[in-house]
């Protein structure tokens, strides 16, 4: 996968070579210094559009250096950097501004403080404003064209139960490059270059450094305002990553207005309106009584900020913890993500408030802290790993011509090269996210003799497991999935370390090889893929500086007054589903470019870029179709109607963490294959297939209507069209929903001069109301 350090100096410098020249077409090609056609011609691209295997293009073509070496891309350099010299960044926790309500007409506007310049969040977008007069008012003030706000217009993408969920608080970002020279993995590494990578900043200017966390509560809707604030010409992007962004929240219950995976990216200069409304799944339906449990109705609450709660419709068990965001503009995901554009989000409810002390029945008191009513972060501690790959010089580097998986041989936490955590003796709360590409990780927690310590799992993909599950492996984690463990450290005698090491190893970016020993994994043997090994070390020392209180020194406890219950929550139960769907995962797919024009919806790379996309998914046996905006691969139609999906990969040199928008599934089984200890009912939105798996679930919709997606979370898949859209509709016979989505609504089609609606194609297969559709399918196991 990647060259040993062993390989030639003439091997290393051939396969930086071919990684240069393949960065100078791309470059070439975006400025239309030269054309596919031309390409062909001088042989560059195969008649399949396929870039050639030839020496000096292809780090995988036979040389005369040393032909026989199978492996491509060379190692990155270190430039004498050892691990675990520099501590671990915090994610950059947000300060949100409040938000007024004032009337206008029939509307509720939202203002932000005086002397912000931030203009009012609305219900519908300003692009409303500006088309009704003409495109002479609220401009994108960079570019003096088109909409300042790049939220369609109209009531399609009207913020949903705007007033039911009226947000209380604004946290205003922009994306952008960091000022010049401030941005790097380790003090010690070379500074990124101008758009090299990107970030998320306070306010409209972009800043350096950890990826931002931001916290909410349930009971406080939020608006997210993204200033897109990226250089103006898509051609100044360091070698790879759209200028048109847009942002997912992975995975809130929110409408698919603020979903961000709608197809409604914008562009510099403008801004979008995202309504997070901290809205519990099925929170319109009757709460549902459960046998044997105290305080169930107060468990579905957020704190009050007071020691007290706020009570929210819904159901406590669907209550979630740990999520993230990130860009989703469709084909270019993995691109936008790998430089910068994701930050993680924390969910605090009755029963997780982030007070170990705070004691009411409700509350679980896990480890968090305590100076805080609720949201404490010292004990509870955000993990965002990723890998990444820099050139010879020492520059963030992304092969786009790579389709399968693009997999890093240097680990990230939190954006930083292999960092250290100081930890005290006590228990601490781990939330782990894998945010990379398409690498699959598996973690392990060994101490200095390398013997194993045990973790205890209490969430997966933010959802609470009935019970704490004591694991010395956790689960292989795909992209997207998140694990919240906790750690015990009670008793280890300062000075001593820990490290979290990964034993899951990777020959290839389409699945994981195999799960290594830890002897192999700490013994530098794995030689074929660098990010096998330790990743993160833990020091225990005396006492830490708090981050919720600045000043604060916390020492070694005489006694932690943190908990971990033996009961988290309950389960929901498995019933019998209205209708079954078989969803595989494939290659072999029909392309999203229009046969015609050649043109994808949205807009899509270039051919020469992006020849072909060969990834798709089939519904209930039918056509296998990849990714286009404007094609409504199902239909969901009534809220509260329970579905069984099987998702299927039927690849076994492939596998997939296959990602569900908006809803959480219940996890069934996985056909003749056990579930593991951690999966057996859990809930998620991402599930790991396995080569030539089944993974059945349960899943059930609720309250908000429009479309959303399921794609492979691999995001070279996912850019490369294995994504289908689904649209939800509202019930009409219910005041508080959406009447505008009761119907299968338009797709958006954005340019930086606003956005049209195109009529959108409904699949018959996944269509309920078609005289031919199966609610239970011939293709679905008995």
């Amino acid at each position: 996968m990647y060259l040993q350090r062993s390989a030639s100096r003439a091997r290393q410098r051939e396969a930086e070579n071919a990684r240069r020249n393949r960065g100078e077409i791309v470059k070439a090609l975006s400025i239309g210094e030269v054309s596919r056609r031309e390409l062909f011609k001088w042989g560059i691209f195969t008649a399949g559009g396929a870039l050639a295997m030839t020496n000096g293009l292809s780090p995988f073509a036979p040389s005369k250096v040393e032909a026989a070496v199978p492996t491509g891309a060379p190692r990155s350099p270190t430039f004498g950097v050892q691990p675990f010299t520099q501590p671990l960044q915090r994610l950059a926790l947000q300060t949100p501004m409040p938000l007024t309500p004032r009337t206008r007409g029939t509307e509720v506007d939202l203002r932000f403080p005086a002397g912000s310049g931030e203009p009012d969040a609305r219900r519908l977008s300003w692009h409303t404003d500006f088309t009704a007069t003409g495109g002479t008012q609220h401009v994108n003030p960079l570019t003096g064209r088109g909409p300042m706000e790049g939220r369609p217009p109209g009531e399609y993408f009207g913020q949903q139960r705007w007033r039911e969920y009226l947000p209380k608080k604004a946290y205003v970002m922009s994306l952008g490059c960091p000022p010049d020279d401030t941005f790097c993995f380790h003090k010690d590494l070379p500074h990124q270059a101008e758009n090299k990578v990107w970030s998320f900043g306070a306010g409209r200017m972009a800043e350096g450094g950890a990826p931002p966390l931001i916290k909410v509560r349930y009971g406080e809707p939020v608006i997210f305002r993204h200033y897109n604030n990226l250089p103006l010409e898509e051609a100044d992007n360091g070698g790879f990553g759209s200028n048109s962004q847009s942002t997912h929240n992975h995975n809130g219950h929110n409408a698919s207005t603020g979903d961000g995976a709608s197809n409604a990216h914008f562009f510099p200069g403008q801004f979008y309106d995202y309504h997070w409304t901290t809205t519990l799944a099925r929170a319109d339906m009757p709460t549902p009584s459960v046998p044997n449990v105290t305080n169930a109705a107060k468990r579905a609450s957020g704190p009050d900020g007071k020691g007290g709660l706020v009570q929210v419709p819904g159901d406590y068990r669907e209550l979630q913890s740990t999520l993230w965001f990130h860009d989703h503009r469709f084909f270019y995901t993995a691109e936008n993500v790998y430089k910068g554009h994701m930050g993680m989000l924390n969910y605090y409810s009755g029963p997780d408030r982030g007070n170990e002390v705070l004691s009411d029945g409700v509350n679980l008191r896990l480890p968090s802290g305590s100076l805080l009513d609720w949201g404490n972060i010292d004990f509870d501690v955000n993990l965002a790993f990723s890998d990444a790959v820099w050139d010879q010089d020492g520059q963030l580097f992304f092969d786009i011509f790579d389709v399968q998986g693009f997999v890093g041989d240097q680990v990230l936490v939190n954006f930083a090269y292999k960092p250290y955590f100081e930890v005290l003796p006590r228990k601490y709360r781990f939330r782990i996210l894998a945010a990379g590409m398409a690498r699959f990780w598996r973690f392990a927690l060994v101490n200095s003799a390398n013997q194993l310590v045990p973790m205890k799992v209490i969430a997966t993909d933010g959802n609470f497991l009935p019970a704490p599950v004591t694991v010395t492996q956790i689960d292989p984690q795909g992209v997207g999935e998140r694990f919240d463990v906790i750690v015990d450290f009670t008793g280890m005698p300062v000075n001593s370390k820990l490290r979290l090491v990964n034993l899951m190893e990777h020959e290839v970016g389409q699945r994981p090889k195999q799960t290594r020993s830890v002897a192999d994994a700490l013994s530098g043997r794995v030689t074929g893929d660098p990010a096998v090994g330790a990743a993160l070390e833990f020091r225990i020392v005396s006492q830490v500086a708090s981050v919720d209180v600045p000043g604060v020194i916390h020492r070694t406890p005489t006694r932690d007054l943190s908990q971990v219950p033996a009961k988290l929550t309950d389960l929901i139960p498995i019933v019998e589903p209205t209708r079954v769907r078989v969803i595989e995962f494939k290659s072999g797919a029909d392309s999203p470019r229009d046969p015609v024009t050649g043109e994808c919806l949205p807009s899509c790379p270039d051919e020469t870029i992006r020849p072909e996309f060969p990834y798709g998914i089939r519904i209930n046996g039918e056509g296998t179709y990849g990714s286009v905006a404007n094609r409504v691969s199902f239909l969901v139609p009534k809220p509260g109607e329970v579905e069984h999906w099987i998702l299927r990969n039927t690849a076994g040199s492939w596998d997939h963490p296959v990602h569900l928008h908006f809803e959480e599934g219940r996890t069934i089984d996985r056909g003749a294959t056990p579930l593991s200890a951690i999966e057996r009912n859990s809930r998620k939105d991402v599930w790991r297939l396995g080569t030539n798996g089944d993974v059945r679930i349960q899943v059930r919709f609720g309250e908000y209507g429009g479309a959303y997606v399921m794609h492979c979370h691999n995001t070279a898949h996912e850019d490369a069209a294995m994504l289908l859209r689904y649209d939800i509709l509202t019930d009409p016979n219910n005041p508080k929903n959406s009447q505008t989505h009761v119907s299968v609504i338009p797709t958006p089609n954005p340019t930086p001069d606003g956005v049209t609606y195109v009529t959108p194609e409904l699949l018959p297969e996944g269509n309920p109301f078609h005289p031919d559709f199966e609610p239970f399918p011939s293709t679905a196991p008995t």
